[in-house]
């Protein structure tokens, strides 16, 4: 009866156990999608936040889709994209409305089942200052490094 009980559990444990694999060309219906495009060169960076912690950065030359490079990067805790998700509440950035157009841009998206916003502003000196501030915290606890 033991056994029979301990085994009841294990099944029930491992099949609550759904770490679903990611790619980008499969996104979750809710990601964060941060990066810049632009300047002399045209070059485009993007990374990709998903609620189970991947990571992936997406680089690319604007208009030469043959130099794309695509990594899966070094993964986060689920917390810390909830953590994000929070900060671009609390900041309201759902309601933001900005699509500025410049030499350099940078971008945030935030997709749900419900929601898919996108914010893209061109000067970090006059886009809003919660904008700028949740961009650089996010960029700076990434590690490019490739893990595939």
């Amino acid at each position: 009866m033991k056994k029979l009980l301990l085994g009841i559990l294990c099944i029930v444990t491992f099949s609550k156990c759904n770490n679903k694999i990611y790619s980008l060309d499969n996104l979750p219906k809710q990601y964060i999608e941060i990066g810049s495009f632009g300047g002399i060169v045209g070059l485009s960076k993007t990374y990709y936040l998903l609620p189970n912690g991947q990571r992936f950065m997406k680089q690319s030359t604007m208009g030469a889709s043959s130099l794309e490079n695509t990594n899966e990067i070094a993964k986060i805790e689920p917390k810390a994209f909830k953590n994000i998700c929070k900060s671009l509440k609390k900041m309201k950035f759902t309601e933001l409305d900005l699509n500025e157009k410049g030499n350099m841009n940078y971008l945030i998206k935030y997709k749900t089942k419900k929601i898919d916003k996108h914010v893209q502003w061109s000067n970090m000196d006059t886009a809003p200052e919660g904008l700028v501030s949740v961009y650089r915290d996010i960029l700076k606890n990434i590690n490019i490094a490739p893990i595939n």
